[in-house]
């Protein structure tokens, strides 16, 4: 089957075939005809009786929109929407989408509005009245032809699927066949080419790609990637790894079965079933039941997509991206809207407890924030009453949390107020739930109960860590609940005295409290405030960590669960790492234990974290210290250097050269400090090594090795040198509360709150100036400050020797924070993605444990995992440090970084089982190289070779830097240099060339030199056969059949992109006698060769102008090889001479110029018609006669030569404007 053809069978027709079965209406473009212009992106006259249909007078129901009223509202939208000139498309949508939400202000009519302005609706909102959805027309065109603005046919592009409301586009389907290599990566970057706004990492070049429409995208709110077995959905501005797949199919139904009977049952126009028994539920069916039934998508657009402001460098304009809803963000709101509807309140008959509560179990990462965005964009917008007046109480236990929730909310548009006090707080309760009371409140309610167990102010709390750890694991071993000292329970007493700080504020039951982090055992005493101020109040939890057993039935209480003790929604950490909503998460350890049992385990401990050092050091640390207790050890001055070197050497061959960042938990505040002194030491004794140990003879010794030789600490002092610097202006900050020191002052830069938010701030944004990450080239070039001074310091890319740190040239003017040192703070709900190193050195167990490690789960772009390194020994033995679940310990959400390396043996066993059966053993010379490669002439073996390399390629990154790993390098080079011949000859990826952004980036890092040694270049042939040196590349092949294949392959690339581009008779008389020579000669090389040269030099020539044309510009040289092939190649036309023919053609080219130059030349049929005309009566004036067929012959030249103008209407646009 063609490509084409099983785009439109498998993807395309069962997509239109689901949608006409939900109740939208189909047809195929070219059948619109008259209804539109192909530079018309809304269907004007559809939308016209829809603005009637849907505005009518509230008492009566009576239409109350004029003709002219809808006029000016069509002609503001089509100006908002046209408006992408000069200013980014996101701004044009952001109008346009106001408008489609808020309509447009018209003047009212006299009689029913009395003359008062009104708003005229573009659709019908309404999606809790099904009578009010049906006035908006759904419409599904497939073949949807469009015309950039101001260009002609050469513009025009054919979209797969557009999906109008009213007329309206507001999402666009790009199809691919599910047999094509990365179907939805392929369609998600022709979507955004379309866009008019490409992926900076597309790979092709501009004639390659589709042409950018924009204007149809200025109304479209979702984006569609489909290929049959999958579909993903994004917006105009997400970036490939933002789209996701729509894999939840409640509330909407039941489970995957009852969609799979809908399907099963549900039969087309011609018999057909939308799903036959047996056959896959495939993604794409639930994101088109779900998203795309009508009043689904009407709540999607008006309540699921944000823009939301992204982190940018200081001083850089602010920037914003739109995003729309995952699935289960979506399932989780529309689960509490369904209980808000049905639940009973306390106030309802019959009911002893408020019974629309729950509880929403969404790992760490997995966008909770967004959540209770949409939850109170759903509420607050939302044309129910019913709804609409619920005033939302966030309550969370800490500041950055609630900062981080509330600028999430924000986005909502919904008002927004955050309680500074207990007053505060109380007074924005009195008008909860009552007329202008609807907004989103914030507070921290803990902070007005004093001094109650896990709520109490911690701020200077310098408590051992170590020792109470060790205390709680005595007291389980005793016999205690692990639970209750894991997170002990305030007695009933704490809970009286908590709830007399309280009175009641109001009885609404239009209230519906969020408290984050339900998981804890404070939550019963908020509980019992919340209950007194507000008595009627619906409640939800929100948690991203496991609910122990014992605290799961207090949290029901609270709370309410589910029929079956089950939790209102989850969205655990492996269906969140399936989606990519997270990363990853690999740990090592580097030392023993987490704790200390006795006198022996702790010398033993000791003598482990001072081995590093030499006899003395070590001889006077156990002098000053012994006998040591385990804070002693945490906060030795000596430890921490010695810890802080491994970190920062860890950093520096990890995260660092990635752009990313690290955080440090230590013991103590103490700790912290002495940290942060520690790893600033320690930069400057790795930055005095690059000096003085890593000259020019050094780094010249080091690079007549390979680099899979190269032995840590000479890779370490590597890496120092290329990020010197980064290395040398990255500051590491501390971030603790304030203690008894507070008053003399002498933490307050570590403990001041705007302080700390300036360094979060700080933290949170790129390193300036990050090198590019381009694996293949080389630049070298001086730095201002190299150290040492008189090396060279390259600039360029991520192989072993290029890419240095960032540009000295602008130093910053505050040091970029590359680490934050911490004790408690920011260990849970800290969102940053820029995160990807959590070293960690104190003890800590349980749900602080867990959330302790989701830190670094964020993704981020070129984020591939997240690291966490144990310097305590907690991760060892989980048993201990999640006693707390009592034998049923939830998944840790990290694996061990050894972890990785049976699936990257055996994913490197099938690359080697590949192509052992196809012959091909033996990869260790160039010769072995070029036979495997012709070997691999079958299209469908390279794509298997493609798919299991990408496999073991993404399996070794994953295991990288485990030293077990490395063994696996030499294969890694190998068989992309493989990948990498096979690529180039055979032409396969746009462009002919080859890339490995695929790759992660370690291994890129690795493969990177091999890849582009100068032996190997000079013997891959360019891809282009007017490449100067292509001859004599090709000579230099020893092997005749390879040499005679490479001829081959680059003449039918040749030929096949210039059909593309200009189809002359001549390429399509080459590409014939080419596939001529090789049925003839099959198999017979040196024959080929013979024939194959001379096509080559035909082919060239046709490149050539003719000598006649020299001084003629670029385009008339190429419209007179145009009028020379077209009347030669007519057997009508007398062959001409070449002085009528050039005069011939300088006319032609006029006559166009001054037709497309006109304003009102728009290239539709009319224009093209009258075009034709003139170019028939300029080329009987120029004399031109054919010989028979009477003006026959005459009007078909003409006829095709007004379509090669209006297929390159920019050229002779462009040659209007330079004449």
């Amino acid at each position: 089957m063609a490509r084409r053809e099983a785009e439109r069978d498998e993807v395309e027709r069962p997509f239109i075939d689901q949608l006409v079965s939900m109740g939208w209406t189909h047809v195929h473009g070219p059948d619109l005809g008259a209804e539109r212009s192909y530079d018309e992106v809304f269907l004007t006259k559809r939308l016209a009786a829809a603005l009637t249909r849907v505005n009518r007078l509230a008492e009566n129901g009576e239409e109350w929109v004029t003709g002219t009223q809808a006029d000016r509202a069509i002609g503001n939208l089509r100006r908002a929407a046209r408006n992408i000139a000069g200013r980014p498309l996101l701004a044009a949508n952001r109008e346009t989408t106001d408008l489609l939400l808020h309509g447009d202000l018209v003047k009212g009519d006299e009689v029913h509005h009395h003359g008062t302005d009104q708003k005229v609706h573009y659709i019908d909102w309404d999606i809790e009245d099904p009578e009010r959805v049906q006035r908006n027309e759904f419409l599904v065109v497939d073949q949807f032809r469009v015309r950039a603005a101001g260009a002609g046919k050469d513009g025009e592009v054919v979209l797969d699927l557009v999906l109008f409301i009213n007329g309206i586009p507001v999402a666009v389907v790009e199809a691919k066949s599910p047999d094509v290599k990365d179907p939805i990566g392929k369609a998600v970057r022709d979507l955004r080419a379309y866009t008019g706004n490409p992926l900076t990492d597309d790979g092709r070049k501009d004639k390659e790609r589709p042409r950018g429409v924009p204007e149809l995208f200025a109304s479209a709110q979702l984006l569609i990637a489909a290929c049959g077995e999958t579909a993903a959905l994004g917006t105009i501005s997400a970036e490939e790894a933002h789209y996701a797949p729509w894999r939840s199919v409640t509330p909407d139904y039941r489970d995957d079965r009852a969609l799979r009977r809908e399907l099963e049952e549900t039969r087309t126009a011609d018999g057909r079933r939308l799903l036959e028994p047996g056959a896959e539920l495939t993604e794409q069916h639930k994101l088109i039941a779900v998203v795309l039934k009508p009043e689904n998508l009407l709540n999607v657009i008006r309540h699921y997509v944000f823009e939301l402001p992204l982190k940018v460098k200081e001083g850089e304009p602010a920037k914003t991206v739109k995003t729309v809803c995952r699935h289960q963000q979506y399932r989780a709101v529309e689960k509490i809207v369904r209980k808000l509807r049905t639940g009973r309140s306390p106030l309802d008959a019959g009911a002893e407890n408020d019974e629309r509560g729950g509880v929403i179990w969404h790992t760490q990462g997995s966008g909770k924030s967004l959540t209770m965005a949409f939850l109170a964009r759903r509420l607050h917008s939302s044309r129910d009453p019913e709804l609409n007046r619920f005033t939302l109480l966030v309550v969370t236990d800490r500041t950055q949390l609630q900062d981080q929730l509330s600028a999430a909310v924000r986005v909502s548009g919904s008002d927004i107020g955050v309680a500074t006090s207990q007053a505060d707080l109380e007074g924005r309760l009195e008008r909860a739930g009552r007329d202008g009371g609807r907004s989103v409140i914030f507070a921290m309610i803990q902070k007005y109960l004093g001094s109650i167990p896990g709520l109490g102010d911690t701020r200077g709390d310098d408590r051992a860590l170590a020792e109470d750890f060790e205390q709680a694991r005595e007291r389980v071993a005793a016999g205690a609940d692990p639970e209750e000292v894991a997170d002990p329970k305030p007695d009933e007493a704490t809970k009286r005295a908590a709830r007399r700080e309280f009175r009641e504020c109001s009885d609404s039951p239009r209230v519906l409290v969020l408290v984050d982090e339900a998981h804890r055992s404070h939550t019963s005493v908020l509980h019992a405030c919340l209950r007194d101020a507000l008595p009627n109040a619906a409640r939800i939890g929100f948690t991203g960590t496991p609910i122990m057993k014992g605290t799961r039935k207090t949290t029901g209480e609270i709370f309410g669960l589910e029929p079956g003790g089950g939790f209102l929604d989850e969205y655990r950490m492996r269906e969140a790492e399936r989606d990519k909503v997270v990363v990853p998460i690999r740990y090592e350890g580097r030392t023993g234990p987490a704790h200390v049992r006795d006198k022996r385990e702790l010398d033993e401990k000791f003598e482990d974290l001072i081995a590093p050092l030499d006899g003395d050091a070590r001889q006077r640390i156990r002098n000053r210290w012994a006998p040591p207790t385990g804070r002693d050890v945490a906060e030795s001055t000596s430890m921490i250097r010695a810890k802080a070197r491994d970190m920062l050497h860890h950093y520096v061959l990890g995260a660092m050269q990635f752009g990313f960042k690290a955080q440090v938990a230590a013991v103590s505040r103490r700790a912290a400090v002495l940290y942060r002194n520690a790893l600033r030491d320690v930069r400057a004794e790795l930055l005095a090594r690059v000096r003085d140990e890593f000259g020019p003879e050094a780094q010249e010794a080091l690079r007549q090795k390979r680099s899979e030789e190269y032995t840590r600490d000479e890779l370490l002092l590597l890496r120092a040198w290329h990020y010197q610097e980064l290395l040398r202006r990255i500051d590491f900050v501390p971030v603790i509360s304030a203690g008894d020191e507070q008053k003399s002052g002498v933490w307050r830069e570590w403990t001041d709150k705007d302080k700390q938010d300036e360094h979060v701030e700080r933290f949170l944004e790129p390193f300036p100036d990050l090198p590019p990450d381009n694996p293949w080239e080389v630049v070298h070039g001086p730095a201002e400050h190299p150290v040492p001074e008189e090396a060279p310091v390259p600039a360029g890319g991520l192989n072993p020797w290029s890419a240095p740190g960032p540009s000295a040239t602008v130093p910053a003017a505050k040091p970029p924070i590359a680490f934050l040192i911490v004790k408690s703070m920011l260990l849970t709900g800290f969102d940053a993605p820029i995160e990807q190193v959590l070293y960690l050195d104190r003890p800590i167990q349980d749900a602080e444990l867990l959330q302790a490690v989701a830190r670094v789960n964020r993704p981020s772009p070129g984020k591939e995992e997240g690291r966490v390194v144990d310097y305590y020994g907690v991760l060892n033995n989980l048993a201990v440090t999640l006693a707390a679940y009592q034998g049923a310990p939830p998944t840790l959400g990290a694996t061990r970084l050894s972890d990785g390396l049976p699936a990257l043996e055996e994913a490197a066993d099938l690359v080697e089982l590949f192509l052992v059966g196809l012959g091909v053993e033996d990869l260790s010379s160039r010769a072995k190289v070029s036979e495997a490669m012709l070997t691999l002439h079958d299209k469908e073996q390279r794509a298997t070779f493609d798919r299991l390399l990408r496999k073991f390629m993404g399996a070794l990154d994953r295991a990288l830097p485990h030293e077990d790993a490395l063994w696996q390098v030499p294969n890694a080079q190998s068989w992309t240099l493989l990948q990498k011949r096979v690529r180039r000859h055979y032409r396969d990826a746009p462009g002919g060339g080859f890339s490995v952004r695929g790759y992660g980036r370690k291994v890129r890092a690795l493969i990177a030199d091999h890849l582009e040694l100068p032996e190997i270049e000079q013997a891959i042939a360019p891809v282009s056969i007017l490449a100067t040196d292509f001859d004599e590349i090709v000579d230099r092949i020893p092997d005749l059949r390879e040499s005679a294949a490479e001829q081959v392959q680059a003449l039918r690339y040749h030929l096949e992109e210039r059909a593309q581009r200009d189809d002359r008779p001549v390429y399509r008389q080459l590409s014939k006698e080419l596939e001529e020579v090789l049925r003839e000669f099959d198999g017979r090389w040196d024959k080929i060769k013979e024939r194959i040269g001379p096509l080559i030099e035909r082919a060239r020539d046709a490149e050539q102008p003719d000598s006649e044309v020299a001084d003629l510009s670029p385009l008339e040289q190429r419209l007179y090889a145009q009028l020379g092939d077209r009347l030669s190649d007519h057997p009508s036309f007398a062959v001409p001479d070449t002085a009528f023919l050039r005069t011939l053609t300088q006319e032609v080219c006029a006559e166009i110029v001054d037709r497309v130059k006109l304003a009102r030349y728009t290239g539709d049929d009319g224009d093209v018609a009258e075009l034709q005309s003139h170019i028939w009566q300029r080329l009987r004036r120029a004399g031109l006669r054919a010989q028979q067929g009477g003006l026959g012959p005459l009007q078909g030249l003409s006829n095709s030569l007004a379509g090669y103008a209006q297929d390159h209407l920019e050229s002779f646009r462009a040659e209007g404007r330079a004449q």
